[in-house]
């Protein structure tokens, strides 16, 4: 089965998020011109590019652009204070990055959705921009993104501006930065080619290209961001604060690991709890092995001799070795792949004979060529020389690596959905058990090694898959694919009134509504629930909407409301009442019909006129002309008698080409005499001058006064 690679709104999200946590520990903990500095920066510039886009997304999606305006505004604010608290004097009176992406979604409001004059827009706008270039924290760079994203009729043309723009930003930057060091007109003691690192913004392009125009995942949600802008400099200011050869740190580190057991502790026991399943042993190990290893670095932190160390190392590796067997169990049962037991019994092998080897290594030095303890800070850490095992043990973890993406690819290529939805959370459970290994190298953990985070991480990854995603436990999961993918809007609320479930069609309906909210919060919802509504249009459809409590005996269990699509229903019906009431070739109302709606004005008591027509030569203009003619005269007529208001005539069709009118509430004969005229006068004038055969009507008229 061929998987067409793309990437939804969340995972863009999450993207943006990620790199900008890069950017920023490579600001606070890194040097900037080292090679480390510059490849973490140029890993950064993922996140203004795809924020930019999705402000230009939002802003053309949004209700209420008032909003949406004050929910950025509002977080620009919030973000403030911890801005200038991580960067300090570096960047001066500058503000944050979400006030740049306020500055631009103005400039939209502005074009698009004010009142004012064409000048009077530019104007706004170059004051804006004004705005950016003097106190922005990236001087218009992002407002040129939002307004490249937004006007671009194609990706091709959004791309090129979006280039054009970035080019000309770093070309600017590159002069100012040279005459600076001429003529030293700003403070910043920046090099020539200290911007080119800007120039990664398009590597964010290609991953905005394969953006499928899909929601996603719920999480993060649309104010997910916003906050987490603020409370990520808070956390690095804070992890600043502690690294610093400070005791703190230690404390820190410890609580860290400890939370982190309690926390694997709990997901073991909420698996062990679930009805025996296929992936259930293969979870179980993994959160077996990822205790030991947690518990090696609790060893590790609280040791104070190279004895302490050492017995640290050998409970680390050896749940680090069990850990890696686990994932290749894992996913044997995951992709339906029953590996040979061989296989295992290999893994089994030089797992064993490397820790082997780091249980001689004080005597032979192998795995360990030096085992101490660093006592010149605050604060003691072990000092490990590497050796030969322990490069070996780093080669056989990229084979399981390795082995773990062969099998991937395999499972993307012939695997069902169900088992590559599985094997992209092992993925990213894998990727994740590295992760922290780069994050040290950064030096913002303060020297402390954190893989154990990562083993937390990717836990929770196989715990989701686990749950969402079961071998065997998958019975619900299809039961709701199924429910999702109906053609009717089904929602479940409990007891308590909060939404236990509903499908994608009751998103489209209400709006994205979350699991678990009192369905009394949205307002149609309640609606509905009370009785209220019946009926809800959206957009070009009509749903029919019914409650039907749940009950198990007597008592109430919830309701489940149901929203069925009747909007071609309604226009069937619509179309039978059309054909039951009028005439098929001319429009008006048929016989029968128009005897309805007289009999009604008469039985109220009110007064009216009855006008019969009949056509003179119609027989002729049929002969002459054919019927073709003949249908176009009568319609003719018909278009005549429709120009009055219902309020003011009734007219139909009784048969061939005889018609009747009935004026309401008129029995003024000057008035009456004037309608027939002007009937007959628009009548003749249907004919063209060199009609051999003119058709008239002849009118009469009685009056019920």
């Amino acid at each position: 089965m061929k998987v067409k690679f793309s990437l939804n709104r969340s995972q863009l999200k999450i993207i943006a998020i990620i790199s900008m946590v890069i950017d920023h520990v490579a600001w606070g903990f890194v040097d900037f011109y080292s090679p480390l500095g510059q490849f973490l920066h140029v890993c950064g510039r993922f996140t203004i590019p795809i924020m930019c886009f999705f402000v230009a997304e939002g802003f053309r999606k949004t209700h209420d652009i008032k909003k949406y305006l004050g929910r950025m505004a509002s977080a620009a604010v919030i973000s403030i204070i911890p801005f200038y608290l991580f960067f300090g004097e570096e960047y001066g009176y500058r503000q944050n990055i979400i006030f740049d992406y306020l500055l631009g979604l103005l400039m939209l409001t502005v074009l698009e959705k004010s009142n004012f004059k064409k000048w009077q827009k530019y104007l706004l706008v170059a004051l804006l921009f004004a705005v950016s270039a003097t106190v922005g924290g990236w001087i218009i760079t992002p407002s040129v993104f939002i307004l490249a994203f937004y006007y671009g009729r194609t990706f091709a043309e959004k791309a090129k501006w979006f280039i054009i723009g970035d080019l000309v930003t770093v070309g600017f930057l590159v002069v100012a930065i040279s005459l600076n060091s001429i003529y030293h007109f700003a403070h910043y003691d920046w090099v020539w080619w200290d911007k080119f690192y800007l120039l990664g913004f398009m590597l964010a392009l290609p991953l905005l290209y394969v953006y499928n125009g899909e929601k996603g995942s719920k999480l993060p949600g649309n104010t997910f961001y916003y906050w987490f802008y603020p409370v990520h400099f808070i956390v690095l200011v804070a992890i600043k604060a502690l690294t610093i050869d400070f005791q703190g740190g230690k404390i820190l580190y410890l609580g860290l690991h400890i939370v982190l057991l309690v926390s694997i502790i709990f997901m073991l026991e909420a698996v062990l709890r679930t009805r025996t399943s296929r992936g259930q042993n293969a979870i179980v190990f993994f959160m077996v092995t990822g205790m030991i290893y947690v518990v090696g670095f609790i060893v590790e932190i609280l040791s104070t001799t190279a004895e302490g160390y050492y017995l640290a190392c050998l409970v680390q590796y050896f749940g680090e070795f069990a850990l890696f067997i686990s994932v290749i169990f894992f996913v044997s049962e995951c992709s339906l792949i029953q590996f040979p037991r061989f296989v295992y019994l290999i893994h089994i092998v030089i797992s064993m004979a490397l820790e082997y080897t780091l249980i001689n290594t004080r005597e032979t030095g192998f795995f360990y060529s030096y085992i101490g303890v660093d006592d010149s800070g605050t604060v003691l850490r072990p000092i490990l020389v590497h050796s030969t095992g322990f490069y070996l043990t780093i080669v056989y973890m990229v084979f399981v690596c390795l082995e773990v993406l062969g099998i991937a690819l395999y499972i993307f290529k012939h695997g069902s959905d169900i088992e590559i939805k599985r094997m992209r959370l092992i993925l990213w459970a894998l990727i994740f058990c590295w992760v922290p290994y780069g994050i040290t190298l950064t030096g913002i953990t303060g020297g402390y090694e954190i893989p154990a985070v990562g083993i937390f991480i990717a836990g929770v990854l196989l715990y989701n898959c686990f749950f969402n995603y079961g071998t065997l436990d998958s019975v619900a999961l299809a039961s709701e694919n199924a429910i999702d993918k109906a053609h009717e809007g089904m929602l479940v609320v409990d007891d308590r009134y909060h939404i236990s479930f509903h499908n994608r069609i009751v998103d489209e309906i209400l709006g994205d509504i979350p699991h678990n909210i009192d369905i009394r919060q949205n307002e149609q919802a309640a609606g509905i629930l009370k009785g209220e509504i019946e009926h809800i249009e959206v957009g070009d459809k009509i749903y029919e909407v019914s409650v039907e409590e749940l009950k198990k005996g007597k008592y109430s269990q919830g309701f489940m409301i149901w929203f069925l699509d009747v909007t071609e229903h309604l226009q069937l019906l619509d179309n039978a009442r059309e054909m039951a009431h009028h005439d098929a070739l001319t429009g008006l109302y048929n016989r029968s019909y128009f005897k309805e709606l007289v009999d009604i004005d008469v039985s109220e008591g009110r007064k009216g006129s009855f006008l019969m027509m009949d056509m003179d030569n119609f027989k002729l203009i049929n002969d002459r002309y054919g019927h073709q003619r003949g249908d176009s005269v009568l319609k003719n007529l018909a278009k005549i008698l429709s120009a009055y208001p219902e309020d003011e005539m009734y007219a139909c069709r009784v048969g061939g080409d005889e018609f009747c009118a009935y004026l309401r509430d008129r029995t003024d004969t000057g008035y009456v005499e004037s309608v027939i005229s002007e009937i007959m006068e628009d009548f003749n004038h249907t004919f063209r001058a060199n009609d051999e055969v003119k058709c008239t009507i002849s009118v009469g008229a009685v009056i019920n006064d």
